[in-house]
């Protein structure tokens, strides 16, 4: 019987030791490419030095931020087509101090104040129809008092930004974007020259209620039923105080269909809802959703589906009213229309209309 040697070539040894190396460096430099690869990018802060705050000053603004107080953006890019890098993008002088341009810091104001920056940085939020970069901003203001701090508030921020260009460089969008934030900062910012701040209008991007979360957790099961079909889905997704009459979230969604030839168990994990607040307690919300899932074909022998034939494609759409009261925890409920178009390859799509009704808690 032939015996296998374990002898090899030294040559061959060593080729064997640099390719392997060769591989693990590779694996490891594209593994940590967005660590050792960074980009650092600096953008100028222009700030709304034209708008008189009248009666009011700020005389200090503090970053509690886990970030360089410079620090306002991330984004990514891949040189080379293949490494990928991550862009950092910073102000040139610490963003407290760059927020405080334009602003009075005269300790002889009617009023006084100071704040904090809580959160802040520039997200780029991703639809399935567009987009959008969007300025996140916690800041609490105080009011001088003496001695004393008197907490006024949270200047809650989701601010989007309609780019200028159809393709606007990094730096001119980020700077854009900050100029017209701050214009905007300030206008809120007259606000507080009101003694009687409590009677404030629904929509305000100053929060007087201190037992507003700065992030909600929606959750929702809901059924609908129409002409032969019928179907249950859970919905799960985070949301920031409403600070505006409109409003835009990304869910995750989960959905099982009953349809006259097969079932589906579908995911989809991008639904935009679009919600329109009407008062207090009733919002409209439009959402839409394409869903990807599994088949289960009732009668296979008749069907004889093929491979692809057990993968679903569905694109929905819901109006419905909710009962959602504003910036609180506790009960939704949502009732309207469905529209579900559904297609198996090889097969006529399906159109569907039906009512649907859900329940959820928002935590």
């Amino acid at each position: 019987m032939r015996r296998l040697s374990l002898n090899r070539s030294p040559g061959s040894f060593r080729t064997r030791i640099l390719v392997a190396g060769i591989l693990l460096f590779a694996h490891v430099g594209l593994g940590m490419g967005q660590k050792i690869l960074t980009d650092t990018i600096f953008v100028e802060f222009h700030a709304d030095t034209l708008l008189p705050l009248n009666h009011i000053a700020i005389l200090d603004a503090e970053d509690h931020r886990n970030e360089d107080p410079r620090f306002v953006r991330y984004a990514s890019k891949r040189k080379f087509l293949l490494i990928p890098v991550d862009q950092e993008v910073y102000t040139r002088l610490p963003l407290a101090d760059e927020i405080l341009k334009g602003i009075s810091h005269d300790s002889s104001a009617a009023r006084v104040f100071t704040l904090s920056i809580d959160k802040f940085v520039i997200e780029k939020e991703r639809g399935r129809l567009k987009t959008n970069l969007v300025l996140v901003a916690d800041m609490p203001v105080y009011e001088i008092a003496g001695d004393s701090l008197v907490w006024r508030g949270v200047f809650f921020y989701d601010y989007p930004y309609a780019p200028r260009e159809r393709r606007e460089p990094l730096v001119q969008s980020t700077e854009n974007l900050l100029q017209e934030w701050h214009t905007d900062f300030k206008l809120d910012l007259l606000s507080l020259r009101s003694e009687g701040m409590r009677s404030k209008p629904m929509h305000s991007n100053l929060i007087l209620n201190p037992e507003i979360k700065s992030m909600y957790l929606n959750t929702m099961v809901a059924g609908f039923y129409g002409y032969n079909f019928w179907g249950l889905q859970g919905e799960i997704y985070f949301s920031r105080p409403e600070s505006d009459s409109r409003s835009h979230n990304i869910a995750g969604i989960v959905r099982y269909t009953n349809n006259p030839d097969y079932e589906t168990f579908s995911f989809g994990r991008r639904a935009e809802h679009f919600f329109i607040r009407k008062d207090d307690r009733w919002i409209i919300d439009l959402d839409l959703n394409f869903l990807m899932g599994l088949c289960k074909w009732k009668n296979v022998d008749e069907v004889s589906p093929t491979l692809y034939q057990l993968f679903d494609f569905e694109l929905s759409s819901v109006q419905s009213f909710v009962y959602n009261p504003l910036n609180k925890k506790g009960l939704v409920v949502r009732m309207g229309i469905i529209e579900n178009l559904s297609y198996v390859i090889g097969e006529i799509p399906k159109f569907h209309i039906g009512g649907f009704f859900g329940i959820g808690v928002k935590f």
